[in-house]
């Protein structure tokens, strides 16, 4: 007789990563005092267990684990203090539970000043690793009304290794592109205190807005004005928008024969309309994205964010999908550079 011995493996559970972008503790300007207290709900049945783990510009650092039992909550004062051993400094925590928990876990952080008046602080919302902004995307950082009565702070954290452009635009929409775009590794965490003037170089006016423009990667941008008399801070959120790109995304040529075919009419980077892109032909897809500075200057192109896809020249796309993909849709990106800005370009697909 023979027997069918079965071997039965456990497949790893997948996880879910949320990021609280800004957290810290110690002192602060005008006399202020900083901490961070985490809150964690557990909604379920049973007890889940959190992996907490601190980033820095360094990049991932110190571990700490929390387990909340059953519709349970818990608290964890000063986290950066006493989970992450800090005396002062600023970063970002990253929680990380399995999938199946993650739907019944809620999160809230607060960071708030302690004087001797009491405490005051702001709300810090977690974000969802899945929700960043991505490549394409702008990420809009209200600055204050008031320059002269408010400082404004604006931190990031990085999902993946991550480009970006810093734009800072007036309220007379006056834009000043003062650095050159920034590489940021992933895991780090930056805060920029009144980074107007102390990263973008610039004298803060009324109704600043900073851009951050994502040429390359994820990323979670966030901010706080706060208020110079009292050291009353207020969180404000990155908005994500689209802009007008800087370079000339003229459209894509599908038959390489000088005539733009698909339009970008509305100069938001993206393609108007997709593109059909066969992939049981038996033969690769080619087209022409036409594209050039502002004077006519040949733009380079690169290709960040597109499976199966190649470019044999200057100009010119091999995209070649696998016949699993089809009946479904996707995008391509291409970050097109020219005079050492960049711009993502987005060709959204139907794979027939």
């Amino acid at each position: 007789m023979k027997f069918l011995l079965a071997i039965l493996i456990a497949l790893p559970a997948s996880a879910a990563t949320i990021i609280v972008p800004a957290a810290g503790t110690g002192p602060g300007a005008n006399g202020s005092h900083w901490q961070s207290e985490l809150t964690l709900h557990n909604t379920g049945a049973a007890a889940t267990t959190a992996t907490l783990r601190f980033h820095d510009s360094s990049g991932a650092q110190q571990t700490s684990d929390a387990t909340i039992n059953a519709r349970s909550t818990i608290t964890i004062n000063d986290i950066v203090n006493t989970r992450f051993g800090r005396e002062s400094g600023t970063g970002a925590i990253e929680i990380t539970v399995s999938d199946a928990a993650a739907n019944r876990l809620a999160i809230t952080s607060r960071t708030f000043n302690s004087s001797a008046s009491g405490q005051f602080g702001q709300d810090i919302p977690a974000v969802n690793v899945n929700d960043a902004a991505a490549a394409g995307d702008v990420v809009v950082l209200q600055a204050p009304s008031s320059a002269a009565d408010a400082r404004f702070n604006f931190g990031l954290y990085a999902v993946t290794d991550t480009k970006i452009r810093w734009d800072l635009v007036r309220a007379d929409g006056t834009v000043v592109s003062p650095l050159a775009e920034q590489s940021y590794a992933a895991g780090t965490q930056f805060q920029f205190n009144q980074g107007i003037s102390n990263l973008l170089g610039q004298t803060e006016q009324d109704n600043d807005a900073v851009h951050a423009v994502v040429t390359t990667g994820k990323v979670i941008a966030y901010g706080s004005a706060v208020q110079n008399a009292s050291g009353d801070p207020s969180f404000v959120p990155g908005i994500r928008v689209r802009a007008d790109v800087k370079v000339n995304f003229v459209g894509v040529d599908l038959d390489e024969n000088g005539t733009v075919d698909v339009f970008d009419a509305d100069h938001d980077g993206v393609l108007d309309r997709p593109i059909d892109i066969f992939t049981t032909s038996g033969f690769p897809n080619y087209f022409r994205v036409v594209v050039t500075g502002s004077n006519g200057e040949p733009a380079t192109l690169e290709i960040i964010d597109g499976a199966d896809a190649l470019l044999i020249d200057a100009q010119t796309i091999d995209w070649s999908p696998r016949n699993a993909t089809r009946g479904m849709s996707g995008a391509l990106k291409i970050r097109a550079t020219v005079g050492g800005v960049s711009d993502v370009l987005t060709i959204p697909a139907n794979f027939r």
